[in-house]
């Protein structure tokens, strides 16, 4: 890996989804999801999400978020990596795909990593107790560096805002991510 420079998705793809924000309370997890979920609509494999819930290149993402919402947080209560991806693998499964959603709860940097090595984005869990000044919250990570000092770092949708957030591996508690 070359040091101090970019490795990942571009950051023009995660534009589109730029307005996808949590509107309250806890919901970061389901807005992770749909971000995630968008993406592999948009970019790996349309049939991903059912037409009448998200068309291909839909910039708005409410409804999948409501639908999403019904399977990972019901009640708007916080989450862990196991019930975001439980969650996202009852809704797929629901909608006949046969793709499972994989957590880990340790290993966030060498998971997201071998992911976007792929070309997929990966949810990362942000703990409060790692460091994080989000608190607990979930992203999508898409694009991660190494400096010259060994500081690692992802390049994030962050759906409080901003889909070019940068914020530091050591953060990282947890993963969510597709096959």
């Amino acid at each position: 890996m070359e040091k101090e420079i970019w490795h990942g998705l571009p950051e023009e793809r995660f534009k589109a989804y730029r307005n996808w924000r949590t509107p309250r309370g806890y919901l970061c997890g389901t807005y992770a999801a749909s971000v995630l979920l968008a993406y592999y609509q948009d970019y790996v494999d349309e049939q991903m999400i059912p037409s009448f819930i998200r068309q291909k290149k839909a910039t708005d993402g409410a409804t999948l978020a409501a639908f999403l919402q019904l399977f990972i947080q019901r009640y708007g209560m916080p989450t862990i990596a196991f019930q975001v991806a439980h969650g996202v693998s009852s809704f797929l499964g629901r909608y006949q795909q046969n793709v499972r959603a994989r957590a880990t709860m340790i290993g966030g940097w060498q998971r997201a990593v071998k992911r976007i090595d792929q070309g997929k984005p990966v949810i990362i869990g942000l703990n409060k107790l790692c460091g994080s000044t989000y608190g607990n919250h979930w992203v999508v990570a898409y694009a991660y560096k190494e400096t010259a000092m060994g500081e690692r770092y992802f390049k994030v949708h962050d759906n409080w805002g901003s889909y070019c957030a940068v914020i530091p591996a050591k953060w990282v508690n947890g993963t969510v991510s597709l096959p």
